[in-house]
């Protein structure tokens, strides 16, 4: 293995490599950590159309600059050169890594100063920036930049006027280095690490079965291990139980604040799931609940949902999961023409009762731009009317009613197919915590008078979701080299959806289906 290539501050404002007494491990790991901002990495200029957001610069065509090269082995040292280059004026300075294995990864000195977190210029308590971007120099000097053994990207600043009196440095981790080698969006976005896995009723309860979705209460908030794995379990399958859960009423906040703060909402931060005269929700009745979501017509609408039982000996009362994600991806595969009209039909869901008034529309599924899909719209008990937009089918451009009933018929008979609801009956002690924009929820009807029915509930919203994945992905210590991340689907993974395409003709599931985020 050769040195590590270090580079000095050269003249006329050019920095020539050297070389530095370390090794260089393998920068070319796939990892990543969300501890600073993405950069873009290509072997041109990137377009710099008003219509782009262009917070770095790039090389020109024409550099005004010489380089040195570093020679590597032959044994996959991945940096064969580092450049420090002058662009055109407007340009200001860039930093040139070229890779054995890929596409130059030019960086602009003014973004990667920007995003110097050392302690002198990020709160090591609060995490907060200490100085503004507009504060810093046209032209942002390095005194050197090296490979450090770990792989990671080190550069020393020289002092300015956002900065301390003397140097400081800057040190990009191995991860963040090779993500901006692949991610080509210039915004810095939120990655979960964990690709989501689409179930019918059989491949559920084969997991359950396993215990891979099951965890008991007191390792879920004692235990850093089985914590994480039933929270992967959660991120991938959208739907876990957590057993021997004590009676009590707050037991239920315990559970969630496990993950992050609870969302509240106008039924508070909790509530209470029982039949009773005159309910302002049908969920408060004995009534057959239909498959549907929560709080759809709400901003932003919860991304978990949690249901502790208390109580539960009347007879019925049967929970029921589906998820709507498959389902999508089943009728995307059979019926495209179905499925573009859920995308682009806007539904109004709405809640007017108790003083509150609540209205948002959304397509029943909702994609990313490159046309994967995000998360599901699904509630027919607080559907709102439609617009009369929708109803004009004399409008070419407009999805008629009758053209998205005819696909929401189909969806929901996916949704609804034997072979696609897990049903369970929750026993006291048993919390379900579930994944709100992408399964749809639903309870059998109950006999009232055969005995109590309890459930407390609480939400959890998507950023807080968020905020533990990307724990989670920090104790990983890293990501797969599918980099799964919000515009690639949010957890779509190619390799999978050979294996498991889902088809629920006749009720019947076969073997096969694929494997987010909050919409918000």
């Amino acid at each position: 293995m050769p040195p590590l290539p270090r580079i000095s501050l050269a003249t006329a404002g050019l920095l020539r490599a050297q070389l530095a007494p370390t090794t260089l491990s393998a920068l070319r790991r796939c990892l990543f950590s969300h501890s600073v901002r993405t950069a873009t990495c290509s072997r041109r200029p990137i377009n710099t159309s008003p219509s782009q957001f262009r917070p770095l610069s790039y090389a020109p065509t024409r550099r005004q600059s010489s380089e040195s090269t570093l020679q590597t082995s032959s044994d996959g040292a991945n940096i064969k050169e580092i450049t420090f280059h002058t662009h055109e004026p407007t340009d200001g300075t860039a930093m040139t890594l070229k890779f054995n294995d890929g596409p130059d990864l030019i960086l602009s000195l003014l973004w990667l100063r920007d995003s110097c977190t050392c302690a002198h210029c990020v709160d090591p308590n609060s995490g907060q920036k200490n100085f503004s971007t507009v504060a810093l120099p046209d032209n942002p000097e390095a005194e050197s930049a090296d490979v450090l053994p770990d792989g990671s990207l080190q550069v020393v600043w020289k002092p300015d006027s956002a900065g301390p009196t003397g140097t400081h440095t800057a040190v990009f981790p191995a991860a963040d280095v090779e993500a901006w080698r692949r991610d080509k969006n210039i915004r810095p976005i939120h990655h979960e690490p964990v690709a989501r896995t689409p179930w019918d009723k059989a491949t559920y309860e084969g997991l359950l079965e396993s215990g891979y979705c099951r965890v008991a209460y007191e390792d879920w908030l004692h235990s850093e291990d089985a914590y994480y794995r039933a929270f992967e379990a959660l991120a991938e399958t959208g739907l876990i139980f957590i057993t021997g859960v004590p009676e009590g009423e707050t037991e239920v906040e315990a559970i969630g604040q496990r993950i992050g703060t609870l969302q509240h909402t106008f039924y508070g931060l909790t509530w209470d799931v029982q039949s009773k005269p005159h309910a302002e929700n049908v969920a408060y009745t004995n009534q057959f609940l239909g498959l549907h979501q929560d709080l759809l017509y709400h901003i932003p609408r919860p991304r978990l949902q949690l249901l502790h039982c208390i109580a539960n000996s009347c007879e019925g009362g049967e929970s029921l999961f589906s998820d709507g994600l498959r389902a999508a991806i089943d009728m995307r595969a059979t019926s495209p023409d179905s499925y573009r009209t859920l995308m682009n039909a806007w539904v109004y869901f709405h809640y007017k009762k108790g003083g509150h008034s609540y209205e948002m529309h959304h397509p029943t599924i909702n994609t990313t731009k490159e046309g994967h899909i995000r998360s599901i719209y699904w509630s027919p008990p607080f559907q709102a009317p439609f617009s009369r937009e929708l109803m004009d089918e004399s409008r070419p451009s407009r999805v008629g009613l009758a053209e998205w009933k005819t696909a929401a018929t189909a969806f929901q008979a996916s949704l609804e197919a034997l072979g696609s609801m897990f049903e369970v009956k929750l026993k006291p002690g048993e919390c379900a915590v579930f994944d709100n924009t992408r399964l749809v929820h639903g309870r059998r009807e109950f006999a009232t008078g055969s005995g109590h029915r309890w459930l407390k509930g609480t939400y959890i919203s998507g950023q807080v979701f968020m905020a533990a994945q990307d724990r989670l992905q920090r104790r990983r210590g890293k990501l797969d080299s599918g980099n799964r991340h919000l515009l690639k689907s949010i957890g779509e993974s190619e390799d999978l959806k050979g294996k498991m395409l889902l088809s629920q003709r006749d009720g019947r599931s076969k073997n096969g289906g694929v494997t987010n985020n909050p919409e918000q």
